[in-house]
C-alpha cells in the first residue's frame, strides 16, 4: 500500500505498522502492538487502518532527521516548525526557516482560532451548495456531451451525404466514358466478327468455285445455284460492311479526353480540406488602446479617463467579427463617476474606426435617458419596451448572426429578441462600446 508506515522498533523495521501510540508518538506492528497494550493500556492508540492510512500529527517536526518537538510557527510559509527549522546553521535540511518571520504557536491561538470561524462558515456553505452545484455541473456536462454527439453526427451525415455524391459522380463519368467510346469508336464484337471474317471467306469463295464448275443450264438445279449465288452475294456484303467498320476504326488516335488532369484539381482538393470547421459561438478579443480612456485587467476593462460628458469615448475591440456563422460576448458595466446609478452608454458592433457619431456609423443597444433603445444605424427606436436603464453591475449579451444578418441583446441572460435584422453579411465589422459618462467603465466578461 502506499505510504504503508513501517513499525518504530528497529529490529521490526522492514514490518508494517498497524497502529499508532499517541503518547508515545511512535508506530507499531502487530506484534509491538500486544506488548504496548500489555504493559501500557492506558495509552491511547490510533488503528492505522480505520484511519484509512493518512498522516498522522504526532507533534514532532517530519523534516529529515529534525524529530522534535513542534514549538514555533512560521508566518511566512504558513507553517509549524521545530528549532532545527530556525537553526543559523543551514546543513542536513536544519534553517529553513533561519530568515523568516516566526512566533510561538501560543501567539497565533487567537489568529488561528478566528480563521476556523471563517473556514467553519465556509464549508457550511459550501456544504449547502456543493450538491446543487454539482447536479447542476452534471446537467452542463450532459447538455454539452449531447451537443457534442449532434455535431458530430451531423459531421457523419454531411460527409456521408458527400460521399455519395462524389460516388454517384465517379459511377455517372465511368458510364459516360463507355457510351462515348462505343458511339465515336467501336464495340468488342467488331473485334470478334473480324476475327472470324477470314474463315467465312474461305468458305464462300470455296462454295463459288464449286457452284462455277458445276454450272449448267439444268432448268432443275439451276433455281437452287441461283439462290446460293444470292447468298454469296449477301455474305460478301456482310463481309464488304464488317471489313469497312474494320479499317474506320484502325486507328489509335483518340479524341476523348477527361478534365481535369490530375495535376490540375490542386483547387478542388483544397476546398475539400477547408470544407467545414469546428468553432465556439463564443467570440473572444480585447479592448484596444486610444484617447478619453484606459485600458486594464489585460485588455478587458475599459475606463472613460478623460473628454468629459459627451459620446466621445469610443472603444472598438481588436478582432474582426467572423462572417457566415453566430458570435456572442459580454460586457458588465463596472463603475460611474456620477455614482447615479443608471449608466449611459451604447454597446454593439460597428467599423473598425468611426467618429462620435455613432448613430449613423453603428448597430448597438442604447441606454440613454429613461429607457433602454436601439440605434439601428442613424435610426433610434424603442427595445422589446424596456423602461428601465441599464445599472452598475449588469451584463450585456451580444448575440449576432452574421450568416442571417440579426443582432440581438440579452441582458442579465434574459434575451430580449433581434433589435436589428440589416447586419451586413460582408463588411468587416468589430465589437464596440461607447461611453457618455466620463468615470464609466466596462468590462468583457
Amino acid at each position: 500500500m502506499e505510504n504503508q508506515k513501517k513499525c518504530s522498533n528497529k529490529k521490526h523495521s522492514e514490518l508494517n505498522a498497524v497502529n499508532y501510540c499517541n503518547i508515545c508518538n511512535i508506530y507499531l506492528c502487530n506484534k509491538c502492538s500486544n506488548n504496548h497494550l500489555d504493559l501500557l493500556n492506558n495509552h491511547p492508540v490510533i488503528n492505522l487502518t480505520e484511519y484509512n492510512n493518512q498522516e498522522i500529527f504526532t507533534g514532532l517536526c517530519q523534516e529529515l532527521n529534525h524529530q522534535i518537538g513542534l514549538k514555533f510557527y512560521c508566518k511566512n510559509h504558513n507553517k509549524l516548525c521545530c528549532a532545527a527549522c530556525l537553526s543559523k546553521m543551514k546543513v542536513n535540511g536544519y534553517g529553513q526557516h533561519f530568515n523568516c518571520e516566526v512566533c510561538l504557536i501560543k501567539d497565533i491561538k487567537d489568529e488561528k482560532k478566528n480563521k476556523l470561524k471563517e473556514n467553519i462558515k465556509y464549508l457550511e456553505d459550501s456544504s449547502k451548495n456543493i450538491i446543487e452545484s454539482v447536479n447542476k455541473l452534471k446537467e452542463i456536462y450532459e447538455k454539452i456531451n449531447k451537443s457534442k454527439e449532434e455535431i458530430k453526427l451531423k459531421i457523419s451525415k454531411i460527409f456521408t451525404k458527400i460521399r455519395n455524391v462524389v460516388n454517384e459522380r465517379e459511377d455517372k463519368l465511368l458510364s459516360e466514358v463507355d457510351n462515348k467510346f462505343d458511339e465515336s469508336y467501336f464495340k468488342e464484337d467488331i473485334i470478334k466478327k473480324g476475327e472470324k471474317l477470314p474463315n467465312q471467306i474461305k468458305i464462300y469463295l470455296d462454295k463459288g468455285k464449286i457452284l462455277d464448275k458445276d454450272w449448267d443450264e439444268d432448268e432443275n438445279k439451276l433455281i437452287s445455284r441461283i439462290n446460293d449465288c444470292l447468298n454469296i452475294e449477301k455474305n460478301i456484303q456482310n463481309i464488304v460492311d464488317i471489313n469497312d467498320n474494320i479499317k474506320k476504326c484502325n486507328s489509335d488516335e483518340i479524341k476523348i479526353n477527361f478534365e481535369p488532369e490530375d495535376d490540375n484539381i490542386t483547387e478542388l482538393e483544397e476546398n475539400i480540406k477547408k470544407f467545414g470547421y469546428i468553432h465556439s459561438d463564443k467570440f473572444l478579443f480585447k479592448f484596444k488602446q486610444g484617447n478619453n480612456y484606459s485600458i486594464s485587467n489585460n485588455g478587458k476593462i475599459a475606463t472613460k479617463s478623460s473628454g468629459g460628458n459627451g459620446w466621445n469615448c469610443v472603444i472598438v475591440g481588436d478582432k474582426e467579427i467572423p462572417k457566415n456563422r453566430i458570435s456572442r460576448w459580454k460586457i458588465k458595466i463596472n463603475e460611474n463617476k456620477r455614482n447615479q446609478g443608471s449608466m449611459d452608454i451604447c454597446i454593439g458592433i460597428g467599423p473598425k474606426s468611426f467618429n462620435s457619431s455613432l448613430y449613423n456609423e453603428c448597430w448597438s443597444i442604447c441606454s440613454y435617458g429613461t429607457k433602454v433603445g436601439i440605434y439601428n444605424k442613424d435610426k433610434y427606436s424603442d427595445y422589446d419596451n424596456l423602461k428601465n436603464k441599464v445599472i452598475k453591475g449588469d451584463i450585456i449579451e451580444v448575440i449576432v448572426d452574421r450568416k442571417s444578418g440579426n443582432l440581438s441583446f440579452a441582458i442579465n441572460n434574459i434575451n430580449h429578441g433581434i433589435a436589428c435584422s440589416n447586419i451586413p453579411k460582408d463588411d468587416i465589422l468589430y465589437p464596440t462600446v461607447v461611453f457618455y459618462e466620463q468615470g464609466l467603465s466596462a468590462e468583457i466578461v
